[in-house]
C-alpha cells in the first residue's frame, strides 16, 4: 500500500490517473464525430469566444460557490473581471504594433469559484496541442488542384499525396482548439488545482489575483506566475497595522485551505516578531454552516472577551458569513476587524452588517484605474453576446427576461431596455473592481510574450510572399511551453502606469 505525505504528490498522481482516463476518452470520442461531441458540449457549459489566431484561455469566478453550484453570480470579481479580458483583448488587437499581422482570442471559462469545477473547464484548455491540429485527416489534405487546369476538378495522384505546392491552406480558425496560455484563477485553490494540471501540459498560467505563499514554489509550480505580490506581503503590513495600534492581544480567523492557511500562517510569524499575542485561532471550512460561525463568534467574544482586535485571512464569502454571525448574537459594537485583501473594498461582506463592520481596516493590494475601461464598462448593452453570462446580469440589474415563452406578465422582455447602458443601473461613482488592472497586465505579459517569440521566430513581413501567416501560428503554438514561460518571465514591457515585468 501507497502513503502520500505530501498533498501535492498526491495531487499529481491523481490528476495523472484521471488524465489518462481523459485522453482516452478523448480519442474515443473522435471516432463518434465533431459534431456529436460539440452539440453535447454546447449543451454542457458556457464559454466566452472571442475568435482570433493565437487564443488564450480564462479563468474568472463568474457565479460563487454555495449550496447550489454555479447559481448566484459576481458582479465584481466574476463578470466585470471577465470583461476586463475582453476590453484588454480589443485593446491589443487595435494596436497594430503588437502581434502584427495576428490577433488574440480568447476562451474564457467560469470557475464557479471551485477549484474542481475549474479543472474540470481547464481539460478543454490541453486537450489540443497544435500536432494533434497538423497531423489529423482533412478533407483538403485529399485534394489536389491540376496545375494546368486552374480552377478545374481537383485530383490527386496515386497513393493520396498531394501535388508540390498544393496544399490547401488551413482555414481561419484551425488553431481556435489550441490555447497558448491561460488568465487565472482567482482564488488561490482554484490557481493550484489548475496548476498541477497546466505543469503536466506545458501550459504557462498567470493569476491576477490569488496571492497565496505556496505558489511561489517554482519546484511544484514551474510555470505559474502572477501579477500581484505575495501573501506575505501584505501579511507583513497586517502585522505592522496591529503594533502600530499597540494592539498586543488579537484573535485571528482564518478560511480553510491555502489562501487562508499560508497567509494566516505568514500574520503568526510576523505578529511574533512584533511580541503580538495571539489568542484565538479559528477557522472558517467551505463546509461551515450558519452554527458553525455562531460558535466561532462564542468563542471569539467569551473565550477570549479581552482581545476585541480579530485579524481575518479569509475569502469574501466567509467574510461576509462570520459577519453575519456576529449581528445575530448582536456583538456588532464589540470586534474591531483586520481584514486581509479577501474583503479588500468589497461591498458584498457589508452589506445589512454596516454597524458589525463600522471601523474595520481592510488591506487591499494598490492598483489604479483604468479610465477607458470605465466608459467601455458602462456602456456595454444588452446585446453584448460575446459575454454568455451577461444576459443574466442584465435581467438581475434591470428585472427583465430575455425569455420569449416567460409566463409572468409583470415582467417586461429585455428588449424594452434596448436603449439602456449598463451605467445606468451602476452607482455613481462607478469604482472598478479592485483587480481590474491585474487583468489588464496578465493579458499585457501574455501578449508581450508572444510578441517577442514572434520576433524571434517569423518576423511580420507585410509583403506575403516573404511572411506565411499559417506557419508563423504553427510556429508560436508548437514552441515548447515551458520554453514560452521563460520568455514571458522575461519580458519587460511599458503598461499604463509603469514599466512591467511579472
Amino acid at each position: 500500500m501507497l502513503f502520500f505525505r505530501h498533498p501535492a504528490l498526491l495531487l499529481s498522481v491523481l490528476l495523472i490517473i484521471d488524465l489518462i482516463l481523459i485522453v482516452s476518452g478523448i480519442n474515443a470520442s473522435k471516432k463518434l464525430g465533431k459534431d456529436k461531441e460539440k452539440k453535447k458540449k454546447s449543451k454542457s457549459r458556457l464559454v466566452a469566444t472571442v475568435p482570433g489566431d493565437i487564443i488564450l484561455g480564462g479563468l474568472f469566478p463568474v457565479h460563487s460557490s454555495g449550496a447550489v453550484k454555479c447559481m448566484s453570480l459576481n458582479p465584481e470579481r466574476g463578470i466585470q473581471r471577465l470583461e476586463g479580458m475582453l476590453f484588454t483583448l480589443d485593446e491589443i488587437n487595435n494596436n497594430s504594433a503588437l502581434l502584427p499581422g495576428l490577433r488574440l482570442g480568447a476562451n474564457l471559462r467560469d470557475t464557479c469559484s471551485l477549484g474542481n469545477h475549474a479543472l474540470e473547464q481547464s481539460l478543454d484548455f490541453v486537450k489540443t496541442t497544435v500536432d494533434d491540429v497538423m497531423n489529423e485527416p482533412k478533407e483538403q489534405d485529399k485534394m489536389c488542384v491540376c496545375p494546368c487546369a486552374p480552377g478545374g476538378v481537383p485530383y490527386c495522384p496515386s497513393g493520396g499525396q498531394r501535388m508540390p505546392g498544393s496544399a490547401m491552406p488551413h482555414p481561419t480558425s484551425w488553431s481556435q482548439d489550441i490555447v497558448r496560455g491561460v488568465v487565472g484563477g482567482s482564488y488561490t485553490t482554484v490557481s493550484i488545482l489548475v496548476a498541477n494540471l497546466y505543469r503536466l501540459f506545458k501550459l504557462p498560467q498567470i493569476s491576477y489575483a490569488s496571492t497565496s505563499a505556496v505558489l511561489s514554489d517554482k519546484r511544484t509550480y514551474p510555470l505559474f506566475a502572477r501579477t500581484v505580490p505575495s501573501d506575505v506581503e501584505q501579511a507583513r503590513v497586517m502585522a505592522a497595522l496591529v503594533a502600530a495600534h499597540n494592539w498586543t492581544y488579537v484573535s485571528t480567523v482564518r478560511s480553510a485551505g491555502d489562501y487562508g492557511d499560508s497567509g494566516m500562517d505568514a500574520f503568526w510569524k510576523e505578529a511574533d516578531k512584533r511580541d503580538v499575542c495571539i489568542a484565538a485561532r479559528e477557522v472558517v471550512r467551505g463546509s461551515s454552516t450558519s452554527n458553525d460561525l455562531d460558535e466561532v463568534v462564542r468563542v471569539l467574544r467569551y473565550g477570549f472577551s479581552k482581545a476585541r482586535v480579530v485579524v481575518l485571512f479569509t475569502r469574501m464569502d466567509h467574510t461576509k458569513l462570520l459577519l453575519d454571525a456576529v449581528r445575530r448574537a448582536n456583538h456588532t459594537d464589540h470586534f474591531v476587524f483586520i481584514g486581509s485583501d479577501g474583503w479588500g473594498r468589497e461591498n458584498i461582506p457589508v452589506l445589512n452588517n454596516s454597524r458589525v463592520a463600522n471601523g474595520a481596516l481592510t488591506i487591499e493590494i494598490l492598483a489604479t484605474e483604468i479610465d477607458k475601461f470605465s466608459t467601455y464598462y458602462k456602456n456595454l448593452r444588452w446585446d453584448n453576446t460575446r459575454n454568455p453570462w451577461f444576459a443574466k446580469f442584465w435581467q438581475s440589474l434591470f428585472g427583465c427576461t430575455f425569455d420569449n415563452s416567460s409566463t409572468q406578465s409583470d415582467v417586461p422582455h429585455c428588449e424594452v431596455t434596448k436603449n439602456k447602458r449598463l451605467g445606468d443601473k451602476l452607482p455613481e461613482p462607478f469604482k472598478q473592481e479592485a483587480k481590474i488592472q491585474f487583468v489588464y497586465d496578465a493579458v499585457y505579459a501574455l501578449a508581450h510574450g508572444l510578441h517577442n517569440l514572434q520576433q524571434k521566430l517569423c518576423p511580420f513581413d507585410p509583403d506575403p510572399a516573404k511572411w506565411d501567416k499559417n506557419e508563423c501560428i504553427r510556429k508560436l503554438l508548437a514552441y515548447p511551453g515551458d520554453k514560452f514561460y521563460k520568455i514571458i518571465i522575461s519580458t519587460t514591457f511599458k503598461g499604463i502606469f509603469r514599466t512591467y515585468r511579472i
